[in-house]
């Protein structure tokens, strides 16, 4: 079983409330170290634990100092799109994208998920092939491309390489742990 590779915080059980909490959790997770972690235990953590990641790997810089994400982002270990009270369902988002090539490791109905609302809300991720070749800009397009595929459903603001996704306490509803790595210098190039 492989390891998944990735900036973790601790275990939560709602979203942050306001900006500064926000910022301070981001600061923290950005300036701790890397961990590697079964898929398994990466599943738990995000999807019973609540624990907020990062789908790409920081250098550890304080971003207060710096105000550019762009110079404290190292490479991509996962890719994810967001979707927020979304009129299509997760199962019906998930076949239409296995359908297009691009079928999902994970999937997970996110602390803002109310049926209620008149939609789900849900994050869908994929592993990635890690290259240190790729660039931000490169990465950037990629989620950007990976968007489109979505009829554009998925959260523009979640489309940043060095987005930090919260977890949930819900569990997963999807999971492929043979679903194929995707090659994000490939899906920027197309």
């Amino acid at each position: 079983m492989s390891s998944v590779l990735c900036h973790l915080g601790q275990p939560r059980t709602a979203k942050p409330q306001s900006l500064s909490e926000y910022g301070k959790l981001r600061e923290q997770m950005i300036q701790k170290p890397w961990v590697a972690l079964s898929e398994h235990d990466f599943i738990r953590a995000v999807t019973v634990q609540g624990c907020p990641f990062y789908q790409g790997l920081m250098q550890g810089g304080d971003l207060m100092e710096l105000q550019f994400e762009k110079l404290e982002w190292r490479t991509q270990t996962l890719a994810g799109l967001d979707f927020d009270v979304c009129e299509v369902s997760a199962s019906d988002m998930i076949g239409w994208l296995t359908h297009k090539g691009l079928k999902p490791w994970l999937g997970y109905y996110t602390f803002s998920h109310n049926p209620a609302n008149g939609g789900e809300s849900y994050r869908l991720l994929w592993r990635v092939e890690t290259d240190l070749n790729l660039t931000y800009d490169e990465c950037a397009r990629a989620l950007k491309e990976l968007k489109k595929y979505s009829f554009n459903l998925a959260d523009k603001n979640a489309l940043n390489p060095t987005r930090m996704f919260q977890g949930t306490n819900s569990g997963f509803f999807h999971y492929d742990s043979i679903a194929p790595r995707l090659n994000l210098k490939q899906i920027a190039n197309s």
